[in-house]
């Protein structure tokens, strides 16, 4: 086994997609530009009586999707959460991130279920001069499951 890295399995952003889910089936969102899944930790700190030390204890996580992209269409997110809004509800959604590495075609599928809009949520930001986009963030109301993972030799 080499000690060096094979750069050949080392991907870029232009190896990856998000795809959201509308019931049926799973529909690519091209017009994204970048977005972002994160987990944040939140612990408790605890120092006992008689210890110098002030320790951690695990507490909560917190998943969030966050994504901009440009401003092609509708159908998919923004009409649906303003219809579900006038009916006194908040959407929920489902999504999938992949990326595919080009050296060998494996991929990598992370489904992210149960997402809620959560922040502040573009409806629409206009700059002159400037291609119209929306950033739109979501809390990950489950824990993200791993479809399909990447290894390098197997």
């Amino acid at each position: 086994m080499s000690d060096k890295i094979d750069v050949r399995t080392v991907m870029t952003g232009n190896d990856g997609k998000l795809f959201i889910f509308d019931g049926k089936e799973r529909i690519l969102l091209a017009e994204i530009k970048d977005y972002e899944i994160k987990a944040s930790f939140g612990n408790i700190e605890y120092q006992p009586l008689g210890d110098v030390q002030e320790y951690s204890i695990p507490n909560k996580v917190k998943f969030t999707l966050t994504f901009s992209g440009a401003v092609v269409r509708d159908d998919i997110l923004m009409d649906p959460i303003l219809k579900k809004l006038a009916e006194g509800e908040i959407p929920k959604y489902d999504f999938q991130s992949t990326a595919t590495r080009s050296l060998d075609k494996k991929e990598q599928k992370l489904t992210l279920r149960n997402c809620i809009p959560n922040g502040d949520f573009d409806i629409m930001t206009l700059k002159a001069g400037e291609v119209i986009t929306r950033q739109q963030s979501f809390t990950i109301n489950s824990i993200p499951v791993f479809e399909e993972i990447l290894s390098i030799g197997k």
